[in-house]
């Protein structure tokens, strides 16, 4: 029996893709290989094409049994293949769509099912959704992620795992921590004392690397906070002190030359710019002037902050902007001469972070630009709810690629919920086996506030490593969270629609978390985890039993062996 998987991304994209549509399709593939190895060989192509099918046709020539497994939407999987095509799909609404948005039949899922015969989703939240929407007797069976067989190390840890946590782990990639940042509620700026919060400089004896920005343009390679939105010419600044995230650290001796120009009382006004160690004063005029600096930065950085801007100058109804500086390009280049572009940072094999862990550690795993993970009422009840103790963090590892895509969010909402003593720590894009490994580890409670599941990934690992969960219990997360095991959140539904629908016609449902019962979760999973580790140990082990039931090839090897035979007999 030969099985041919099916991902548009693949190990050779998966970094670059992180965040995209459809990129948790991806893990799925992976977690199945093993399970699907139990019953036969695996094949993996990212693009069905010419040799894959003269692949598949020789195959069956052969007497083989074949099977192609396209993880993906059922409306992305091609028509007109002459193979047994098995969709493998999650899906989180009450009901699936079933008319065409752009004359295409494959708009709606009726259509593109009904067309393959079977498939696979991952909950029996999904698969009775299906079975009634299709109004047949659907071949369709629940199998989630095979992923608990793969954490049995650090399951039989957990029972010497603490929930109380004091420890240290290294990531290799960017980190924002905000006790690493102050804070009030018109602004956030680093603090004085960090060096370089996202990663680690170049040796002391390299060039620094070069850079050239134009800030006419928004651009992943850097981040401005405390400014407007870029306006062609540059951008102006919105705050007394506002700053940029330069794409590479920088140390050694560099030339600087910056072009800005001021707004009211700034027009020839002393203003500070600060890198590292180095503070350089700039008096800047109404028009764009280039000023230029000869800079020997002792104190690695990847910061530009500005400061002793006065915004005070009368704001109109037409523009009540609070303008300071404006700034148009920016070029920095070791002294030697040397020029690379803004789009060549720093490899991120050279970042590695330590992060000194102490207390209960919420970590929460999601794509920011998803509308159905909800952060904001992780992010808003946990620092609602400790907003007076430091023996407690909040860990929000970022499934995107791009960390300018969700940062300024997360600095406003640091302003909005100004003063709070806890911590809450960023982490960024992709990091490496041993280091997810170790953040679950480091992890108290796993955090989940989505609005509705297919399966949840990053939820189902850390309960197979025994972490007891903060999550509804809402669409395929009532499969397995259930109450010995997780603080649940209270949810209800509400109308939403199809993600793929152009038109967004409320066609579906959804559901709300209720914001006030995540906040009484947080409270209470911290006051057990002080209180009784004989009772935070219980849940641990209620965790990895509950998901051996959802997720172990022990239990779906079976259940995919009769999904099989099922084919064949039709």
């Amino acid at each position: 029996m030969i099985f041919y998987c099916y991902s548009e991304i693949d190990d050779s994209s998966i970094e670059s893709r992180l965040g995209d549509a459809d990129y948790s399709y991806y893990f799925v593939l992976k977690g199945f290989v093993p399970l699907l190895e139990k019953l036969g060989s695996v094949v993996t192509i990212s693009c069905i094409d010419d040799e894959f099918l003269q692949q598949y046709t020789q195959s069956v020539e052969n007497g083989e049994d074949c099977y192609l497994l396209a993880f993906a939407p059922p409306h992305k999987v091609p028509f007109d293949l002459p193979c047994t095509v098995i969709p493998v799909f999650a899906w989180e609404y009450s009901s699936i769509p079933n008319r065409e948005f752009i004359n295409d039949p494959k708009d709606s899922w009726c259509n593109a099912l009904e067309h393959f015969g079977q498939a696979i989703t991952h909950s029996s939240y999904a698969k009775a959704v299906v079975k009634r929407d299709m109004q047949t007797d659907f071949n369709i069976e629940s199998i989630p992620c095979p992923l608990w067989d793969k954490y049995a190390r650090l399951r039989d840890q957990a029972s010497e795992r603490a929930a109380i946590k004091e420890c240290k782990i290294v990531l290799g990639t960017a980190v924002i921590d905000s006790w690493n940042f102050a804070i009030d509620s018109e602004t956030i700026s680093p603090a004085s004392q960090i060096a370089r919060p996202m990663g680690t400089a170049p040796p002391s004896d390299e060039p620094c690397e070069s850079i050239q920005i134009d800030f006419g343009k928004a651009s992943p390679d850097y981040m401005l906070v405390g400014f407007y939105p870029p306006e062609g010419w540059g951008a102006w600044s919105r705050t007394a002190s506002p700053w940029i995230m330069l794409p590479s650290v920088l140390s050694g001796q560099v030339r600087l030359k910056i072009s800005l120009n001021a707004h009211g009382n700034n027009i020839g006004r002393e203003i500070n710019m600060q890198i590292g160690d180095q503070t350089v004063q700039l008096i800047p005029q109404r028009d764009v002037v280039e000023l230029e600096f000869d800079l020997d930065i002792k104190q690695p950085s990847n910061f530009i902050a500005f400061s002793n801007l006065d915004i005070s100058a009368k704001r109109t109804p037409a523009d009540p902007r609070t303008i300071g500086i404006g700034i148009s390009s920016l070029s920095i280049e070791s002294r030697n001469g040397e020029q690379v572009s803004a789009s060549s940072p720093a490899k991120p094999n050279t970042i590695r972070h330590d992060i000194r862990l102490k207390g209960v550690v919420y970590t929460s795993i999601f794509n920011p630009r998803d509308g159905r993970k909800n952060w904001e009422d992780i992010l808003t009840a946990f620092c609602w709810a400790f907003r007076d103790q430091e023996d407690v963090t909040l860990i929000l590892k970022m499934t995107y690629k791009d960390m300018s895509g969700y940062l300024d969010d997360i600095f406003g909402l640091f302003c909005q919920l100004h003063p709070f003593k806890c911590r809450v720590v960023v982490v960024h894009g992709y990091i490496s086996g041993a280091d997810y490994d170790a953040l679950i580890s480091a992890t108290s409670y796993i955090v989940n506030a989505s609005r509705s599941e297919g399966q949840c990934l990053p939820l189902m690992e850390y309960m197979s490593c025994g972490v007891p969960a903060i999550a509804p219990d809402n669409t395929a997360m009532a499969d397995y969270i259930c109450s010995n095991s997780a603080f649940i959140v209270e949810s209800t539904p509400e109308p939403h629609y199809w993600p793929h629908d152009p038109q967004q016609i409320f066609t579906t449902l959804w559901y709300r978390p209720s914001w006030e019962s995540l906040h009484k979760a947080y409270r209470d999973s911290y006051e057990l985890a002080n209180a009784s580790q004989e009772r935070y140990r219980s849940m641990s082990m209620q965790a990895w039993k509950n998901q051996y039931e959802y997720c172990s090839s022990d239990v779906l090897s079976n259940r995919l062996a009769a999904f099989l035979n099922s084919i064949n007999e039709h």
